[in-house]
């Protein structure tokens, strides 16, 4: 399996966003670190070897990105408005860097980007593709929290559009509501220990309000929140959109 990786300057988060491909063809699958992991993260938990036979065949090419952002939003020590503008700047990088980089690197500038993400990654990933509707062919969000006002607050939630559940704030763009109108979102959790389901179906609901394609699964009490249940559900989402 090649592997290959890439590191990004991005202001004004203070440490560089790493970036790790595995595969050699395929569509380029975007993974957001789950809590402020680095690109490494689903390697170390067995996310690739679970979606190796993808990679292998050919049919998909993973991108794994630094959770940067999210870890000066989890960390405490910004202020409410430091850590939003850090998401902004991360949102706005993934359309100014890591697009960029992937059209390089699967030499084609057409080729749409499949965003995913587990817990807090999954809120990475919606954002991506709210924001870049253009480059982003749809968003694989996996128990994830999507409601990010106890981080920076309900006003800096509306008047800085970092949180997917109260996205948009302002009325988006028609152009830009009426391409994300032709993508579609998988959102699924587990109904096992750990886990919640009310966010996921919450966010499902904000997206259905504005026209926007849903799946959105609950998974039997058999599978509980984390790596052991992403592992198995992550392929069988991903595979359903090649």
């Amino acid at each position: 399996m090649q592997k290959l990786s890439w590191s990004f300057s991005v202001a004004p988060l203070a440490a560089p966003v790493g970036v790790t491909r595995w595969g050699h063809f395929g569509t380029p699958v975007v993974l957001f670190a789950s809590a402020g992991g680095d690109s490494l993260e689903p390697e170390r938990l067995q996310l690739i070897q679970a979606l190796g036979p993808l990679i292998d065949s050919g049919r998909i090419k993973v991108y794994a990105i630094d959770g940067a952002a999210m870890r000066v939003l989890l960390a405490g020590t910004a202020t409410p408005a430091e850590r939003a503008r850090a998401l902004l700047a991360f949102d706005e990088w993934v359309a100014t860097g890591l697009a960029p980089q992937v059209h390089r690197d699967c030499h084609s500038d057409a080729l749409e980007l499949l965003a995913c993400g587990c817990a807090f990654g999954a809120a990475s990933a919606l954002q991506a593709l709210l924001r870049h509707p253009g480059l982003m062919r749809g968003a694989i969000g996996l128990s994830g929290t999507y409601d990010l006002r106890p981080w920076i607050s309900a006003e800096l939630a509306v008047a800085m559009p970092v949180s997917p559940l109260q996205w948009p704030g302002a009325p988006p763009p028609a152009e830009q509501l009426a391409r994300l109108r032709t993508r579609a979102v998988t959102l699924a959790c587990t109904a096992g220990d750990y886990e919640d389901p009310a966010p996921t179906q919450a966010m499902a609901a904000r997206l259905r309000e504005h026209g926007i394609s849903v799946n959105a699964q609950v998974w039997s009490p058999g599978f509980d929140f984390g790596f052991s249940s992403w592992r198995q559900m992550l392929p069988r989402f991903v595979s359903e959109w090649l």
